[in-house]
């Protein structure tokens, strides 16, 4: 069957597992590629973006509530990924 996203798989930038995720939708990071650190405001030019996995994802957000911090993205993210897998959509 066709996909309808691209998916991609590379480890996690917090705990360095891989997995997978579609590249369109995955909650990331924004790494300066020269430093490895968020990047400066001068230095946004030069960063990428590195995924991070859902299980991070759940667990920065569970401290960000703790904290009264706005949570970060969870919504579908991974939940189209697992239900593609468990179909076979491949």
């Amino acid at each position: 069957m066709a996909h309808e996203h691209p998916v991609a798989m590379s480890p996690c930038i917090t705990c360095g597992r891989p997995f997978m995720y579609d590249p369109e939708r995955v909650v990331s990071v924004l790494i300066d590629t020269a430093t490895g650190w968020y990047p400066e405001p001068g230095r946004r030019h030069h960063a990428a973006r590195v995924p991070a996995c859902h299980f991070c994802v759940r667990a920065a957000n569970v401290e960000r509530r703790k904290r009264g911090l706005p949570l970060g993205y969870e919504g579908d993210t991974y939940a189209d990924l697992v239900r593609r897998l468990a179909r076979d959509e491949w």
